[in-house]
């Protein structure tokens, strides 16, 4: 059993020479924690990069048998762990936990460089590479492999063709995780993410990642759920931590009035369209109301009209009683005037 990773690694290297050590050492950053290039150790060596990859790719046929036979235990913990947890396992997460499942004696500078060599050397478990689509992670094999992608893309898929606000309030993507270590694989992939209120989400969407001022107004006034006014849509950008950085007042103004999601709904009040609120006059909107509803009385119109709109009471009342366009009727209701 291999009980001190430094030993084990420095006995293992011991039977190559110093240029194949280096390139070995170097690739995977066994001794700065820094996996160099294939033409960073060529300059250093004056070789080339394909001569580089043709000492690794040697080095590594040789050590192959060695580290399976010697570090079995260790290989066999790790696969385990792997098969346990879903047979897919992020790479720091799945490493640091290798590490104190193996019980090593005490803890190695440049841990995960040094595990993932010794994995990677006998060819178990399988490791994918970050790329720009996912992080790395470690894998048991192909068909595990293909069965996380093919996971991922009914997740993805389901949340374009669902509805977001389920998405964010009932949390349905959970329910595509038949278990909590189905849940953890949607951390790996970089099409997925979660925003400052701890939604998770597609990363596209503004409510996950806004890059814009209008998206980032649009977030704070989605989670807000009421009106704000445009310099509290500024102050809140920065403070609930949106942005870094604070929002220029004017600009968000701006980018307020240009965006139909937004409906001005009083004195440089502002909600989202999409929680009821209108745009238009008081006149507009108390006619609206009245052709939906039928004939009110004065107390439901002001309700009514602040539901959808955020005016004080008497702005609306003085509304209502404009006789070219709205009439009193004898039971003490209003509605609509006949042309």
């Amino acid at each position: 059993m291999v009980k001190n990773i430094d030993q084990f690694i420095a006995g293992i290297l011991g039977g190559f020479n110093a240029k194949q050590q280096r390139v070995l050492s170097g690739r995977f950053g066994l001794k700065n924690g820094v996996r160099a290039t294939l033409q960073e150790i060529g300059d250093e060596l004056r070789v080339t990069r394909e001569r580089v990859r043709q000492i690794e790719e040697q080095a590594t046929k040789k050590l192959k048998d060695i580290v399976r036979t010697e570090a079995a235990d260790l290989i066999a913990i790790a696969e385990a762990h792997l098969a346990a947890s879903g047979d897919i396992r992020e790479d720091k997460l799945f490493l640091d936990e290798v590490y104190k499942k193996a019980g090593f004696s005490e803890r190695a500078k440049y841990l995960h460089e040094k595990l993932s060599f010794v994995f990677t050397m006998a060819g178990s478990p399988l490791y994918h590479k970050e790329d720009d689509s996912f992080r790395a992670f470690w894998y048991t094999d192909k068909k595990s492999e293909k069965k996380f992608f093919d996971f991922i893309t009914e997740v993805a898929e389901g949340l374009r063709s669902g509805d977001k606000m389920k998405a964010f309030k009932k949390k349905e993507y959970a329910a595509m995780c038949p278990d909590f270590h189905s849940c953890h694989l949607l951390s790996i992939p970089k099409i997925f993410g979660t925003n400052v209120f701890g939604d998770f989400g597609l990363r596209e969407w503004a409510e996950i990642e806004p890059k814009t001022i209008r998206d980032k107004a649009y977030l704070v006034l989605k989670k807000n759920e009421k009106p704000l006014h445009f310099n509290d849509i500024a102050r809140n950008i920065q403070k609930l931590g949106i942005d870094k950085k604070p929002a220029h007042v004017q600009t968000v103004h701006n980018e307020l009035i240009k965006d139909g999601r937004f409906v001005l709904v009083g004195r440089g009040m502002y909600a989202l369209q999409e929680h009821g609120y209108e745009s238009g006059t008081v006149k507009e909107v108390i006619g609206k109301l009245l052709h939906e509803r039928g004939p009110l009385s004065s107390d439901e119109v002001v309700r009514l009209v602040n539901e959808r709109r955020f005016l004080k009471e008497n702005t609306i009342l003085l509304n209502l009683q404009n006789r070219k366009h709205f009439k009193r009727l004898e039971d003490g209701t209003y509605h609509i005037k006949e042309a």
